[in-house]
């Protein structure tokens, strides 16, 4: 093993029910850490806490973080909120802050859980509880 990061609490490095987990070509490590309301961000290799974003999540924290294909975006779920966020991802270097970009509003009690992001195609697969499904979301060509 070479870095941890576990104790529960509400500082820096700390967790409140750690729910997925994502890692940028920058070589960041993205933890959505669901109870803090907050994705948290550590360097790979060394495990250095890089920062937080919280101002994004005010309502409900995110239960799943994945990033589009060129990394431009973070795509976040919202369990309780049935709502699936699109953030602006940061240059290499300070994370900055959560920018939202767009947003997709599930029907009421979906519940999307955990999601993936094709590398390929781009496409969005997401796991809803709720609905007790998979759906599939295919970006439009521009």
């Amino acid at each position: 093993m070479l870095w941890l990061h576990g104790e529960n609490g509400t500082g820096p490095a700390k967790f409140n029910i750690p729910h997925s987990v994502t890692v940028d070509s920058s070589g960041r490590v993205w933890v959505a850490d669901r109870g803090n309301k907050r994705i948290q961000v550590f360097d790979k290799d060394t495990g250095v806490w890089l920062g937080a974003w919280n101002n994004c999540f005010t309502e409900e924290g995110p239960s799943s973080v994945r990033f589009t294909p060129d990394g431009k975006y973070l795509i976040v779920a919202q369990l309780n909120l049935s709502r699936l966020l699109f953030v602006a991802a940061p240059p290499v270097g300070s994370i900055g802050y959560c920018s939202v970009i767009s947003s997709i509003q599930l029907a009421d009690q979906v519940l999307p859980h955990l999601l993936d992001v094709s590398g390929k195609t781009g496409a969005i697969y997401v796991a809803e509880i709720g609905a007790k499904q998979v759906q599939k979301y295919v970006p439009l060509k521009s």
